[in-house]
């Protein structure tokens, strides 16, 4: 049998003419050898490295493991391998990265929204024109920028609250700058002129993606505001702070404050007071992303992830006003 056949059969080669008593000794050989391919022998013939890097702010985000699994899904289909970057590192890891990219060791790009991400690790993508996607960030590069239903999902985390007759509904907004945190900033302005409320920028503090960040940016709007009887939170895991610098101040949840946050964690149902969250399509976003990275030609632009409207989840940590 000539090895042109063999590898056709390997490679699933659909207009192969062959006995289907052939094919299965061929497979069978196969399994006998612990054949593996050669990788580097077909990244030479496709001038593809089969390589995706995903550049994460912190991995240790819990929001981020539903992006990375819908990502890992995808390129598990399209027979793509996953590197993940923690932006956080520093310096060893940009400059590695760099180098991939240089020397042509990667297919794709993927950059979480808010990396610090090096200036070299830009440059050399856009010299080598490596297709690069962007997740809710705006970096001034030619990319796709993929964004989530963020000025809906902060309407309805306003509502909810508006619903239980709150008046006075404060932010614990996500960093100044990120496209997200303006288009949150949108949503709850909105729902607030639709109850005839004031959006008061007075009733908003700037935290982060930090549990620690997210209590003391908390407990400073407390203090500039004490009337303030719900806030809408632009992440969970800020949330997550809230509640304990809450906690602290001796206020009750959800009699004295309530709380609603962006996003939504496996154990937000489980926590002391069961958190009330807005889920977003987090799973779909990373699908997106690495199928547009492993598409023929990567579209320029930016596209809403709409596949799974953003989602209420009622729990405990919302009450009515008294």
């Amino acid at each position: 049998m000539s090895s042109g056949v063999v590898s056709r059969v390997i490679n699933h080669d659909t207009t192969l003419r062959i006995s289907e008593a052939t094919r299965e000794r061929v497979l069978q050989a196969i399994s006998d050898l612990d054949y593996a391919p050669n990788v580097a022998a077909q990244t030479l013939r496709s001038a593809r490295s089969g390589l995706i890097a995903v550049i994460l702010n912190d991995v240790t985000n819990p929001v981020y493991a539903e992006i990375m699994r819908g990502a890992q899904a995808a390129s598990a289909k399209h027979e793509r391998a996953l590197l993940v970057f923690d932006s956080a590192t520093g310096g060893h890891s940009a400059g590695r990265l760099a180098a991939m990219i240089g020397g042509g060791g990667l297919d794709a790009l993927i950059i979480q929204a808010a990396g610090a991400v090096s200036d070299t690790v830009l440059a050399r993508a856009a010299s080598r024109k490596i297709p690069t996607i962007l997740l809710q960030a705006e970096l001034g590069i030619d990319a796709h920028l993929i964004s989530l239903p963020d000025k809906e999902a902060a309407e309805i985390a306003t509502d909810h609250l508006i619903d239980h007759g709150h008046r006075m509904i404060g932010c614990l907004a996500t960093a100044r700058g990120m496209l997200f945190t303006k288009n949150r900033f949108r949503g709850w302005r909105a729902a607030m002129k639709r109850a005839g409320l004031k959006a008061d920028q007075g009733a908003v503090a700037y935290a982060g993606s930090d549990m620690d960040v997210g209590a003391d940016a908390c407990t400073r709007l407390l203090t500039r505001r004490p009337d303030l009887t719900a806030l809408v939170c632009f992440n969970v895991i800020d949330a997550l702070g809230a509640l304990a610098a809450i906690s602290k101040t001796g206020r009750r949840i959800p009699d004295d404050i309530s709380l609603v946050a962006v996003n939504d964690l496996p154990f937000a149902g489980v926590l002391s007071t069961p958190l009330t969250t807005v889920a977003m399509p987090l799973y779909d976003m990373g699908e997106r992303a690495i199928e547009l990275a492993c598409g023929d030609v990567l579209e320029i632009g930016e596209s809403i992830v709409d596949s799974t409207p953003p989602r209420l989840i009622r729990r405990q940590s919302v009450g009515r006003v008294a």
